[in-house]
């Protein structure tokens, strides 16, 4: 038999290149910082006045005006992003990569930082170009929104990496979250009201009627309408009521209404920066596995990747081993933006701009050692498991070419991608 083909390309494993260090063109700092300070701190005045959960719901009055004030920076930071989008389509990929961290750090506060809901805005497809499409349309949607509820935050969806389902993502202090479709032309228009018309009357005999009139094309068209309308009632289900089938698997979604405790190693991050900001770098091993350095000394930023990953090598890292820079979150949808992370405002700012450099590595060896520690069942799976999962749209995480499977006496299921990229993106710990 000839020997199997991978069934991944797999870039070559470079100490000299992996990791290497990037950053935004420091040109952008000023404004930068000017749409931070609108985005995410627009209700600083409040701030001193106490804002936990349990008081937003005392007091009507206090979250009203904490509201007030952070929707009015975030439409203002959305406002120069839209200006700037409109006035020059050449805009450089640091501009275009800022504005849409920018924008995702604003979507993330309308779900709450709820990685659930992210996930459920993400279809995993390319945002669109923004000079080809609707874009001035949507602008113009989201202006009469404010003109009609001047609280309100209609979020543009094609500006963020991950929100996917709508054009707009609106939240009012009123009435809550919405996901709003905006449809050009006039197939589009007789659609909708035929739509409209038929969610009344559920009359068959009229749908016939329609399709026959209006030919392929639309009935094409009236198709991807109702999915697209399945999906954004899926999501406003989900997060008023926890609970809602998926309209593209039929799989029934149910989200706890308790939240679920999970440990993160923010405060081990935390320590790291202030570290590496007294001597000029840090490192630490995150729960035996996950290898973390942070690198500040001028001297060493350069060449800061080399230096970790002959570190994570000469501790066990191989060739196959997941890495990741923090600061690949600004271009990696449902990643927690760095506008978003629990770290001080400086720290967000030197590592976007080159001042600083995060690497990260997990040691799969180490991880799954430290799961049968815990008294897990660790294996890896069969070419034929593995095959199976894969013909069958799901991809699990190879390791040395094989999947692997963690379980206990009951269930076991398959390691994926989103356990590294939590630990990654959103500091969970493992």
């Amino acid at each position: 038999m000839g020997k199997r083909k991978s069934r991944r390309k797999k870039q070559k494993y470079d100490p000299a290149q992996s990791l290497k260090p990037m950053r935004l063109d420091p040109a952008l700092e000023p404004v930068a910082r000017d749409l931070y300070d609108k985005a995410c701190c627009g209700s600083k005045e409040h701030w001193s006045e106490g804002w936990a959960d349990s008081e937003f719901k005392k007091d009507p009055e206090l979250r009203n005006k904490f509201l007030s004030a952070a929707h009015e920076g975030m439409r203002a930071a959305q406002d120069y992003i839209v200006d700037r989008v409109i006035a020059d389509s050449r805009m450089s990929v640091s501009e275009k990569i800022l504005y849409r961290s920018i924008s995702d750090s604003i979507a993330w506060q309308l779900i709450g930082g709820q990685l659930c809901y992210a996930r459920r805005l993400f279809l995993g497809h390319a945002q669109p170009n923004l000079q080809q499409s609707n874009f001035r349309s949507v602008v113009a949607a989201a202006k009469s929104i404010v003109d009609k509820s001047p609280d309100a935050i209609p979020l543009l969806s094609d500006l963020t990496t991950f929100v996917q389902v709508g054009d707009i993502l609106s939240f009012d202090p009123s009435s809550g979250l919405s996901i709003i479709e905006v449809k050009q032309g006039e197939v589009n228009q007789r659609i909708s009201n035929f739509l409209n018309f038929y969610s009344k009357s559920g009359c068959n005999r009229a749908l016939d009627y329609f399709l026959s009139m209006e030919g392929p094309h639309t009935a094409k068209q009236m198709q991807r309408m109702v999915r697209q309308t399945g999906r954004m009632s899926h999501i406003v289900e989900i997060i008023a009521s926890g609970t809602s089938t998926d309209p593209d698997s039929g799989q029934i979604i149910h989200i706890p209404e308790e939240p679920v405790p999970i440990r993160d190693w923010d405060e081990e991050l935390n320590a790291m920066l202030r570290e590496s900001g007294e001597r000029g770098w840090a490192l630490n091993v995150i729960d035996d596995c996950l290898f973390v350095a942070c690198y500040a000394e001028e001297s060493m930023l350069k060449g800061s990747h080399v230096i970790f990953n002959l570190w994570f090598d000469h501790c066990g890292g191989d060739p196959e081993s997941p890495r990741a820079r923090l600061i690949d979150c600004i271009h990696t949808p449902t990643a927690l933006p760095m506008f978003s992370r629990r770290i001080p405002t400086e720290s967000m700012f030197d590592l976007l701009f080159g001042r600083k450099q995060i690497c990260m590595a997990l040691s799969l060896d180490d991880f799954m050692k430290k799961c049968e520690t815990a008294g897990l069942k660790v294996r890896f799976g069969t070419n034929r498991e593995t095959s199976r999962m894969e013909q069958s749209g799901t991809k699990p995480f190879l390791h040395r070419g094989r999947s692997i499977f963690i379980g206990n006496e009951h269930n076991e299921m398959a390691l994926m991608d989103g356990v590294l990229f939590r630990a990654f993106y959103h500091s969970v710990s493992l």
